[in-house]
């Protein structure tokens, strides 16, 4: 029967007000059709769970995953067995053969109504993992984390072939093996490093930011096509170039083509594996989905999508393949309301697909992105990451190059779709710019309202502005994304994908203890710290040490600005530091690695016939490190300057002995040190130390380059970090005990010390120079976004836009009451999500000491 044509709706005329403010959007519960509400409830959650410590002081936990999810054994199996039998070819070839066995063998399933299609894993209740990228955990994980993922039989598989193959190939014992020995006790973290961690090449992530409006356009089976002809091209160029660059650009695009009719055939097995399904169906309707299904599958990825439904499902085969069957990928940045939009118009006019049909369709394919999961990873990285999965961020909003507002309707259905659904991923963030439409940001708070978490809101205007500051073209910067928490990247570019969105993370109040201690570390001398690690996923150390920098004597300073310099000598050395393992692992990717796939959908790569890990160091090495707890430094220098220095209320010597002894018979004088005017409450003098201290900092890091000449810089992803890192930092002087956490995200103020309201925190962030990305995170009641308060929220927003230098604000709406009952009653709360930094987690999967440092964030209300 032929639908009724629809009028599309302009962009925020339907409010979904009322869904947002239910605990369920519908009667029949989560999702806007019982089909969804169906899915979403036989969707496993497989986001990374930690609740016990491997080691305290190191901060490394014990990794594992919900009791009902399993170890996925078939991708580790094929790969493998890959990789055995194509030993002495080119690495890149041999990449792409495995990309190839994986799309012709991984288990292919499609679950009974579902729409959208595809899978990394090889089972609904699977996890992935890469035993070429990391494996040393793997031994000790099966006897803890993961015991109750595997069968007797699957975990003897993997011991006695798995791991045997792979023990001395993975690619993150190679760069261990290649790196000075010396510096990896500095790079990995231990409980004689416990909170600096350079070692991100352990995980193996990378964000690969596709240009889907060009591969849209093209299809897979042209992409191929320019592969083969580059490759014929080449064939006749061999006497003018050199025998390396000819060999090079051979392999690369041989292996390109191998890819590209890889994840054709896998859309195919699909498509075979739905008609198979529609035969055997008994149900009309369904018997005719699977069949549209199977159409849509033998048509796309390998053309162009004709229509809403081929467009969504392209995008996921290819993300499926791209981010997470052959790369453990992360992260999207994809403008999925400008790159789906053409098509949904499209039926929307013809009658193809009404309003409704679309909005099922967008949240089946958010049930896929929730189902991908966390992998199976290296313990170092995903105790930072925990409660988190695949960080995808995807775009919605923003403006046109011609600074018109670019949100239509299906920005917002995406954002209803969210409020329907109420999962943790897909994670969205919204561009905000000046000309921004006030109806949709309406949709944007109600989604907030919701209470998940979603959507992070960035400056579309600091976005570009990091680019140009990154020495990007005026195109390019324009076509910047926000592709993983606040990591930004560059639409069709590899930045961000050699295997290192960032280098990894540094606590920076740690670099403050070191200065206090003339390098030496004060986790050693106080009281109930076990300084031996309990978990062989630690570093051992055993090799004599280069020692951190013997700074200047404390006692011997006049003013906090020595203490800043310092510090920031401590923080020097760790750059330094920090640069061998970046150079290093990056040359050691480049030279025994390779990724195929994903250079096939880049041009540039694709046009040079140069794999994406060697020309992300073209485009930009984009040497970076999450640096964490700066706001401490703050409050801890202003303090000692008010205290010490101005009223000498107190000695360095005896704040000294204070710290040391974790404040333990020092609480009058803790609670000076407390009550010194605090960041985050408009109080020039605190603010002017943040805006000292960021500063300092980022001119310290920037006098150090890569080997590829560019400056390092800082990235502001906090994940965990903030709190898993913080148990081996000592007591510091803004009154914060030993092993409490650090003040959350980049730029926001110690939870609890923001005491003037919301306003006056977004005043005291917004002093500070933008000078890369930062997360701002804040606390509201659900009232505070409702009815006519939506009004106000919406001016608050526009403020913090008109600032100028806030990159980023996000926001957690659920009252204290409700947190702490989850702590008590987890069973009850199964669904119940926080906002940890630039992602939503589910709070009962994260850590106690996680959970404690969002109940502790000011509540903030108008």
């Amino acid at each position: 029967m032929d639908r009724i044509k629809e009028m599309i709706p302009a962009p925020g005329a339907i409010s979904f007000e009322d869904r947002a403010k239910r605990a369920k959007p519908y009667d029949w519960g989560y999702g806007c059709t019982p089909r969804v509400t169906r899915l979403r409830e036989e969707c496993y959650s497989k986001a990374g769970v930690l609740k016990d410590w491997a080691d305290v002081i190191g901060g490394v936990g014990v990794i594992t995953f919900r009791k009902n999810v399993r170890l996925d054994i078939d991708r580790a199996r094929i790969i493998t067995k890959s990789f055995k039998e194509t030993e002495g070819k080119p690495m890149i070839l041999r990449k792409a053969e495995a990309v190839a066995r994986l799309c012709e063998e991984m288990p292919v399933f499609i679950k009974q109504g579902e729409l959208i299609v595809g899978d990394p894993n090889g089972a609904p209740d699977e996890v992935r993992w890469y035993p070429e990228i990391s494996i040393s955990y793997m031994p000790d994980a099966l006897e803890a984390g993961f015991k109750h993922m595997v069968t007797p039989e699957e975990k003897k598989e993997i011991l006695e072939d798995i791991y045997d193959y792979w023990k001395d190939k993975a690619l993150d014992g190679v760069i261990a093996n290649t790196l000075p020995k010396e510096s990896l006790p500095f790079i990995l973290r231990s409980p004689d490093n416990p909170s600096c961690f350079a070692g991100q090449w352990t995980s193996g992530c990378q964000i690969t930011d596709y240009d889907y409006e060009k591969i849209f356009q093209e299809g897979v089976q042209a992409r191929i096509h320019r592969a083969e002809e580059k490759l014929a091209e080449l064939e006749g160029k061999a006497f003018e170039m050199s025998p390396a660059d000819y060999i090079s650009k051979k392999n690369a695009w041989e292996s390109m083509i191998i890819c590209g009719k890889a994840i054709i055939r896998f859309a195919q097995r699909h498509a075979e594996l739905a008609r198979e399904q529609a035969q055997k169906e008994q149900n009309p309707q369904r018997k005719k989905e699977l069949e549209e299904i199977a159409a849509v599958c033998e048509w796309v990825p390998a053309n162009p999508p004709r229509t809403f439904h081929e467009a969504i499902q392209f995008l996921w085969f290819n993300d499926v393949v791209g981010r997470y069957l052959v790369t453990p990928g992360v992260g999207s940045g994809t403008r999925l309301d400008q790159v789906w939009w053409p098509y949904y118009e499209k039926d929307m006019k013809e009658g193809r697909i009404t309003r409704a049909e679309a909005l099922e369709l967008i949240e089946c394919w958010m049930i896929k992105v929730q189902e991908v999961g966390a992998f199976a990873g290296h313990p170092q990285l995903f105790t930072l990451m925990s409660g988190g999965e695949v960080f995808y961020t995807a775009n919605v909003g923003g403006s046109k190059p011609d600074g018109k507002d670019a949100s239509n309707d299906l920005t917002c259905v995406i954002l209803e779709g969210l409020v329907d659904v109420r999962f943790n991923h897909p994670p969205v963030m919204f561009r905000y710019h000046r000309n921004v439409n006030p109806d949709v940001i309406e949709r944007v708070i109600e989604l907030i309202r919701a209470g998940t978490g979603h959507p992070a809101i960035f400056s579309e205007d600091l976005m570009e502005r990091w680019a140009l500051m990154r020495g990007f073209s005026l195109h390019d910067a324009k076509r910047t994304q926000a592709a993983g928490c606040v990591t930004m990247s560059c639409t069709g570019k590899p930045l961000s994908s050699a295997h290192t969105a960032i280098i990894g993370f540094l606590a920076a109040a740690k670099m403050l203890e070191y200065a206090l201690y003339q390098g030496q570390d004060a986790t050693r001398h106080q009281e109930g710290k076990s300084l031996e690690p309990k978990s062989i996923y630690l570093s051992k150390g055993g090799v004599d040490l280069k020692e951190r920098p013997v700074t200047k004597d404390p006692r011997e300073m006049k003013s906090s600005e020595e203490l800043l310099e310092a510090t920031c000598e401590q923080l020097d050395f760790y750059t330094k530091i920090y640069a061998i393992s970046h150079n290093i692992s990056q040359q050691v990717i480049m030279d025994q690695s390779g990724d195929p796939f994903n250079s096939l959908m880049l041009d540039d790569c694709l046009d040079l016939g140069i794999d994406m890990f060697k020309y992300n160091k073209v485009f930009d090495s984009e040497p970076q490190f999450a640096a964490l707890g700066f706001v401490n430094i703050a409050d801890s220098l202003a303090a000692i300057q008010k205290l010490v220095f101005d009223e000498k209320k107190y000695t360095m010597n005896e704040l000294l002995s204070a710290l040391k002894a974790n404040w333990k018979g020092y609480e009058v004088m803790r609670q000076d040190f407390l009550n010194v005017p605090k960041f985050g409450n408009d109080n020039d003098y605190a603010d002017e130390w943040a805006i000292k201290v960021r500063t300092k900092m980022w001119e310290t890091v920037r006098k150090t380059k890569d080997a590829w000449g560019k400056p390092f810089g800082m990235d502001g992803s906090s994940v965990i970090g903030y709190q898993a890192m913080s148990f081996g930092i000592g007591a510091t002087p803004d009154g914060r005990i030993s092993g409490h956490f650090m003040a959350d995200g980049s730029c926001s103020p110690a939870a609890g010390a923001d005491k003037k309201g919301p306003t006056a925190a977004m005043n005291s962030v917004a002093k500070m120079p933008f000078l890369h990305t930062s997360l701002f995170n804040q606390r509201f009641m659900p009232q505070d976004l409702e009815g006519e308060n939506k009004k106000i929220f919406a001016e608050y927003l526009r403020e913090w836009y008109e600032k100028k230098t806030i990159p980023h604000i996000q926001f957690n709406v659920v009252n204290t009451e409700t947190l702490r009952d989850a702590q008590q009653h987890p069973e009850n709360y199964s669904d119940l999500q926080v906002r940890i930094a630039g992602y939503s987690a589910y709070f009962i999967d994260i850590p106690k000491e996680t959970q404690d440092s969002i109940i502790l964030r000011t509540a903030h209300s108008f």
